[in-house]
């Protein structure tokens, strides 16, 4: 093996984010000033770019999508970009907004910049995340960060659980990313970023509006949903509260975040309620408050949900004892969103007919992804339960799609079931449950704070 495959070389991007976190983390009191100059050279854009192509996403207002641009060519249209940026030229375009499903009966506003906004905004993150993660290591802080996501929040959860913090402040922030003070946000980048076209750049972008039914609507206040830079700028405008929190710990108990969801974990019910005052009081001062229907203080026997998971800690009959921390399974949410995608894939009867192998591997490729994330805990169960639904979900809209006829045979939808399962070629959770998956991305090492 040679040293380069042992030892990969690392990119110019790669160097430079590693210089400016390597800057911040030996004096956490700097304020950088010359940012905005790098937004235009060429191998941080490239790497921009690399990322908005890799998360594809649709087209913004200006409908122009990435085939277009690579049909196009990419160097040209970073080149664009690059010029724009150096003679101070580019101006953010408002969002396409859209509603997505959120729960029954409720939608949630998503914001789709274009891919041009969507580039430059990725190359503003490149440069500002390692300044900032700088601060927020050690934080109890684990959405939208390198290196980190929701099996590191999920396993922190059970950690404190063991310890013996049995009572739970379940909290929700209450339209978070729509109510964000945009003053309080560019004080909190102050901190860190005295660059002033960087400032003015990300304050043009809170200020695009959105696009809504043909018509342009300003933003006040909030930060959209779908923007490449938006989760970084709600861990800078919250980073207050998580410092707080950990610096409180005695006081407040063991705070967990990721995004706008949060537990803390106390030893008991009044070290609850004073948990929750003390969250309240600190989130009043960002301008936020807590969902009134999604919080509430529960003992974590009585079972909480958190991250799509539900969290409980439950009697071993075997063992004739509680289990020493909570376990935890898909919560009755996300099984029932699991339910919905599942009608959606497999659409109805004719269509399951006509089109199966498109369907089955829709279904299959949804199958691995929920598996993905869900065979972090105590799910074989519950995966029976959902493996058995889409069976009977496949067996009867089969069944209703047979010709019409007197020369027909008439089948039961329980025969089309029996029949499902000779065959044996329906992707099941439980199968791949214990088939390889690929390496978490929350475990791998972040080159430039590795470096």
């Amino acid at each position: 093996m040679s040293v380069h495959e042992t030892n990969p070389p690392i990119d110019r991007t790669t160097e430079l984010q590693s210089k400016l976190y390597q800057a911040a983390k030996r004096d956490p009191s700097r304020c950088f000033h010359a940012l905005y100059d790098k937004l235009s050279l060429g191998y941080v854009l490239q790497a921009a770019w690399e990322q908005v192509r890799k998360n594809r996403g649709a087209a913004g207002i200006d409908q122009q999508t990435l085939a277009e641009i690579e049909a196009l060519g990419v160097e040209t249209f970073l080149a664009e970009i690059a010029q724009a940026l150096r003679e101070k030229t580019y101006r953010p375009q408002p969002v396409r907004r859209v509603l997505i499903p959120k729960a029954p009966g409720k939608t949630r506003p998503l914001g789709i910049p274009t891919v041009r906004d969507r580039v430059v905004q990725a190359a503003a993150k490149l440069l500002l995340e390692p300044i900032f993660e700088a601060d927020f290591e050690g934080t109890p802080s684990f959405g939208f960060r390198p290196g980190f996501g929701p099996q590191e929040a999920l396993a922190a959860v059970g950690e404190h659980a063991r310890a013996g913090f049995r009572w739970v402040v379940d909290a929700d922030l209450e339209q978070f990313f729509d109510t964000l003070d945009h003053q309080q946000l560019m004080a909190a980048l102050r901190r860190r970023v005295s660059d002033g076209e960087l400032l003015r750049l990300i304050y043009h972008w809170l200020k695009a509006g959105y696009l809504w039914e043909g018509s342009v609507h300003g933003t006040d206040q909030g930060s959209p949903q779908g923007g490449v830079l938006s989760p970084l700028l709600a861990n800078v405008y919250l980073h207050a509260f998580d410092r707080a929190g950990q610096a409180e710990r005695s006081f407040v108990g063991r705070l967990t975040r990721y995004a706008d969801d949060f537990v803390i974990q106390c030893g008991t019910r009044e070290h609850a309620e004073r948990a929750l005052a003390w969250a309240q009081e600190q989130l009043q001062r960002l301008g936020l408050r807590l969902h009134p229907e999604k919080t509430r203080i529960v003992e974590d026997r009585e079972g909480f949900d958190f991250l799509g998971f539900h969290h409980r800690r439950v009697f071993l009959q075997k063992a004739r004892r509680a289990s020493h921390g909570v376990i935890r399974w898909p919560s009755k949410q996300a099984q029932q969103r699991f339910r919905d995608r599942l009608r959606r894939l497999v659409g109805p009867p004719l269509r399951l007919r006509e089109h199966w192998n498109e369907c089955i591997g829709a279904l299959r490729k949804y199958l691995v992804g929920y598996c993905q994330y869900y065979r972090h805990g105590q799910s074989t169960r519950v995966f029976r339960k959902l493996d058995y639904y889409v069976e009977c979900r496949i067996a009867r809209n089969y069944t209703r799609s047979q010709p019409t006829g007197k020369g027909r045979k008439r089948r039961s939808w329980l025969q089309h079931l029996e029949k499902l399962r000779a065959w044996g070629k329906l992707p099941k959770l439980t199968q791949l449950q214990q088939g390889p998956f690929r390496a978490y991305r929350g475990q791998a090492k972040v080159r430039w704070r590795a470096v």
